[in-house]
């Protein structure tokens, strides 16, 4: 690392103030350890990948995210739109800090830049999703986990106020609301197992994981997933009823992992997901990285390029 730019989004958060301040502290550590560091706001949503593909042309060595897993998406998007070699580097701001708890990065933001000095750039495959939007097919690159169905509902469901105010909690919140409806909206899904078997099954949700941490409640969540393999770790919810969902969260939650039948997973590179005959497809959402894409159909794979994550030896 020797040329840095610092992303980061001003308007989330609390306070901009308070966030300036943050970012400010963040570039005097990297300062310190002699790297040229500049820093750049977000304007809106989606800009930190314009930003970020203007920084690697500019010369850029190691763009860090500071931000919650949104912003590094928006990072990442940027370098696989760029023909760059720049590093992509994560200190932990928003709500949502998947990534940066499997990073092993310290939630306090100059001891995670501090901790950041050490690591070294990895390169990864990233995953790539497909989904259909009211202007046509969207592909977005991801990290640590995209869902399809009630995962990315909850998304949907989820007020910008509620996140800044109440963090990952928001979601326990909106996901207490949802269950009061009783159940979910069901669609097919087709997947290739790890032995090259395709499979379908009719899920109200579908998650490709790839981390293999996690923070707060779920700390004690083991999947077998890892950003550094080629695949994901699916969780398939062959069951519309909430219990269901309910049992399974309180099984990998508290770390006991009993057995849920209604919840099969596997290793998979590739699926896809299509509306049940006579369903409206917009019914149905897609997410990665925490951040809210269009609806069915859609087709997640891995990608066969690669970019650098800074990354523990």
């Amino acid at each position: 690392m020797h040329r840095a730019i610092l992303i980061f989004n001003p308007s989330s958060g609390r306070s901009r103030a308070r966030r300036a301040a943050i970012v400010a502290r963040i570039a005097a550590t990297f300062q310190s350890a002699g790297i040229q560091v500049e820093s750049c706001a977000t304007t809106h949503a989606g800009s930190a990948i314009t930003q970020t593909q203007q920084a690697v042309a500019s010369g850029f060595d190691t763009i860090i995210a500071c931000g919650g897993d949104g912003t590094a998406n928006e990072v990442l998007n940027g370098l696989m739109l760029s023909n760059g070699g720049a590093s992509l580097g994560v200190v932990p701001l928003g709500s949502g800090n998947l990534l940066a708890t499997d990073l092993l990065l310290p939630r306090n933001p100059e001891q995670a830049a501090q901790r950041l000095l050490q690591y070294k750039p990895r390169d990864l495959n990233p995953g790539v999703l497909v989904c259909q939007t009211k202007d046509g097919p969207q592909q977005r690159y991801f990290i640590v986990a995209a869902g399809i169905g009630s995962d990315a509902e909850l998304m949907y469901r989820t007020a910008v106020e509620a996140k800044g105010r109440y963090g990952m909690y928001a979601y326990f919140l909106e996901m207490f609301r949802m269950a009061m409806r009783g159940r979910f909206h069901m669609f097919q899904v087709e997947w290739r197992d790890d032995q090259g078997g395709l499979h379908t099954a009719r899920v109200a949700s579908i998650m490709a994981i790839r981390a293999a941490k996690f923070p707060g409640v779920l700390q004690r969540v083991r999947l077998g997933s890892a950003l550094i393999r080629n695949d994901y770790r699916l969780m398939m919810f062959q069951t519309d009823k909430v219990r269901h969902f309910m049992n399974y969260f309180a099984s990998v939650a508290t770390g006991m992992n009993w057995r849920v039948p209604q919840v099969e997973l596997a290793y998979s590179t590739w699926f896809r997901c299509t509306p049940v005959p006579g369903q409206d497809p917009s019914v149905i959402h897609s997410e990665v990285d925490g951040e809210l894409l269009g609806t069915l159909p859609v087709e997640v794979s891995i990608e066969p390029r690669t970019f650098k994550l800074l990354m523990p030896e």
